[in-house]
């Protein structure tokens, strides 16, 4: 890495970030910050392990302390020891597309390295009581937590929550930003013109959130797996047992990996300890209504008493 190449300085899931790729939807880290750096991310070729891989037709590899996945025409990503995430990026292609791996999977992969739970959803924070909204693609996670922040609460995690148990169980804010498909944008009464287009295939926007973006860990109280299903009304029921492990297992970011890679001992006690602290619901929609002013009504009566009634989206 040429020591001459421009840095830029950003803080992510508790962790302090040197980045070669300007990556302006994270948090700028305070100059103070800037000599503890835990992750360093830089443009480079990739080990010649992987380009042997990646001509016999493999596009990815697991293992603890090394992970790379290749993304045909935009890069190939290396992770290594939950500290360096290294860039080899196709041709002149623009760093809109490279970052967007970056905030995703490489950063996914980055935590399991580091043995930091990640959980495939959305967290906000009602009231000073942080909750996790999970579930499958197209469950309607990110719509529910969009509408959730129209209702008062606010933003900690879009679309990878970051857990961390220190004395208590703790999130960790990612960035001041929500992707949204068109039409839930249109449905919450966005208007898509004043949003950003990040992904014409799947009709996604960017949604800043830079006004109400909680940076700091938050005490997490509960986690929310949304599902679709043929019924008429909403319907929620908590979780125990084995079933409440199964879904916190199910649930995380990139969970496959652990099973290639191997799973570490202090990372199930971690998923054991999320289990037995923090109470999990599942959550059934109805799959051909908009019916998120129910959701959130259920949501604050699991989360207190005493509730005031929802803005009507």
């Amino acid at each position: 890495m040429e020591e001459n190449k421009m840095k830029y300085y950003y803080k992510v899931y508790g962790l302090n970030i040197e980045s070669e790729i300007k990556i302006q939807e994270l948090v700028i880290l305070n100059d103070e910050n800037k000599a503890n750096i835990d992750v360093t991310i830089y443009i480079d070729k990739m080990p010649e392990s992987i380009n042997t891989a990646k001509n016999q037709g493999i596009l990815e590899g697991f293992r603890k302390n090394e992970m790379w996945f290749y993304i045909k025409g935009i890069a190939t990503y290396y992770i290594r020891n939950g500290q360096e995430i290294v860039v080899e990026p196709y041709r002149d292609i623009e760093d809109h597309y490279i970052k967007t791996y970056i905030l995703g999977s490489a950063f996914g992969l980055l935590l399991i390295q580091k043995n930091i739970v990640a959980i495939h959803g959305g967290a906000v924070v009602f009231n000073d009581k942080a909750i996790i909204c999970t579930g499958d693609t197209g469950a309607g996670k990110s719509t529910l937590t969009s509408a959730l922040r129209l209702n008062g609460a606010k933003l900690v995690a879009d679309d990878v929550s970051a857990i961390d148990i220190k004395d208590e169980i703790m999130v960790y804010p990612a960035y001041p930003q929500q992707k949204l498909c068109g039409d839930a944008v249109r449905k919450l009464g966005y208007d898509t013109g004043n949003f950003i287009r990040i992904d014409e295939g799947r009709d996604k926007y960017a949604i800043p959130s830079k006004s109400d973006f909680i940076n700091k860990p938050i005490k997490l109280s509960a986690i929310f797996e949304i599902m679709v299903g043929d019924v008429e009304d909403v319907e929620i029921k908590e979780l125990r047992g084995s079933e409440k492990m199964n879904t916190i297992m199910k649930n995380i970011y990139r969970g496959y990996v652990n099973q290639l890679a191997g799973l570490d001992r202090e990372y199930l006690k971690k998923c054991l300890k999320v289990t037995k602290d923090i109470n999990v619901y599942r959550m059934i929609r109805p799959k051909d209504k908009f019916i998120v002013n129910e959701q959130i009504e259920i949501i604050k009566e699991k989360l207190f008493k005493e509730y005031s009634k929802c803005i009507s989206l």
